[in-house]
Formats: C-alpha cells, structure tokens, sequence
C-alpha cells in the first residue's frame, strides 16, 4: 500500500496534525525530508483517514519500513523535529512523541 518514503511522510502529518492544525512550517520540515509529489499524494490519503486508520496503519507496517533501531530512531528524530517546527512545544506533542516510541517499539 505504501512505499517506505510514503510511511514516513504519514508518520510525520500525523505528528504535525496532534494538535489539530498542520502548519505552514511543518509543511516545510517534512518537504526537507521528501519531495512534493510524495507529500501530496500522502496528505491526500491522511485526509481521508482517521486517527485509528493511521494508528493501525503505522502498526500493520512498522516492520517492513522500519527494519533496525537506526531507522525507528531516525523517524522519531524526524518526526520531533516537524513538530518543534512551529515553535511551539505541546503537552499533547510530547505525549505523541511517547506513544509514538510505544507504537515504534
């Protein structure tokens, strides 16, 4: 269903979207990462699905995407740097930062 550049792309809009609004600065960090074709195509499907269907999503292939420890804590990297791109730093961002550890496991 996914490629792994396509996986990590949705990891990081969900990241972004935790507080209800994708800003135009996490828009820039996750284009840092990948290219806009990408982007598009994942954020067109993110928009459609709902928090459990990406959750579940992120479960079903953790495996195939994220082979080793290195790769798991790349994304997690990545994935607080998106969030931090707004400037702001949440309660509820941290919180997604730990469940997202939890998830990745």
């Amino acid at each position: 269903m996914f490629t792994k550049e396509e996986f990590k792309v949705l990891v990081m809009l969900y990241a972004a979207n935790i507080d209800s609004d994708i800003h135009q600065d996490e828009v820039d960090g996750i284009l840092q990462k990948t290219d806009a074709v990408t982007f598009e195509k994942v954020r067109k499907m993110f928009k459609n699905m709902g928090d459990t269907e990406i959750l579940s999503c992120i479960q079903e292939n953790k495996a195939q995407y994220l082979a080793d420890a290195a790769e798991k804590q790349q994304l997690l990297d990545d994935v607080h740097s998106i969030i931090a791109a707004d400037g702001r730093h949440s309660a509820m961002e941290n919180h997604l930062i730990r469940e997202l550890k939890r998830v990745l496991g």
